[in-house]
């Protein structure tokens, strides 16, 4: 005689349990997860502009030409895109552009669309920038390198980004916004303007 195994289901109140439960654990961790997801727009459109600062600094050691980066709100796919971008302080997109004595115009190097790796696929961008610079310098939009690495105006620039949907930047707000800072030098880093000096993240 075969043995019977009863087959026992779950009742309509401990499903409704489970699903309570999982739905209070969802909501205390939504807003972190939210929050992650800005901060890892931020972080990752900051990494896009580092990278267009230092190939911009190599390309003119290298070259041992003027190289100039380049903020801009003209849209990448636009003719002759390298001489025809309108330089602004707060432009999204970006390209890296050499002067050639030749034909007295800008060749490409390379350009980046802010809404590449945006997670937005039209409009505007989430993350916004906005440069300035230290005296004798001033910001119009470009950086320019010489072919000894440095900038041509000897000053220091600041390129800082900043993420309005997830937030105010630190202190006053939750998102921890980055800075890049181009020294006279030439040299290109990430840094924390809220961190105290001596800190290895300070700007």
């Amino acid at each position: 005689m075969l043995n019977r195994i009863a087959l026992r289901g779950f009742t309509l109140v401990e499903v409704m349990v489970v699903l309570t439960i999982v739905g209070i654990v969802l909501a205390f961790g939504t807003p972190s997860f939210v929050a992650y997801l800005q901060g890892a727009k931020l972080a990752s459109s900051a990494q896009s502009y580092l990278s267009g600062v230092q190939l911009a600094r190599a390309e003119a050691i290298r070259r041992n030409l003027l190289v100039q980066f380049v903020l801009t709100d003209t849209p990448v796919a636009t003719a002759n895109f390298q001489n025809a971008a309108v330089l602004s302080v707060t432009g999204q997109n970006w390209l890296v552009r050499v002067f050639n004595p030749t034909t007295a115009v800008f060749d490409l190097i390379e350009a980046k669309s802010a809404l590449e790796g945006s997670y937005s696929s039209s409009g505007t961008a989430p993350v916004q920038i906005a440069g300035t610079a230290t005296p004798p310098a001033v910001f119009d939009g470009s950086i320019s390198f010489s072919g000894f690495g440095g900038t041509t105006t000897g000053g220091v620039y600041a390129l800082d980004l900043q993420n309005p949907s997830g937030g105010a930047c630190a202190p006053a707000g939750p998102m921890r916004c980055p800075r890049i800072r181009v020294a006279a030098g030439g040299r290109a880093l990430l840094c924390d303007p809220i961190v105290a000096a001596g800190d290895s993240r300070a700007c």
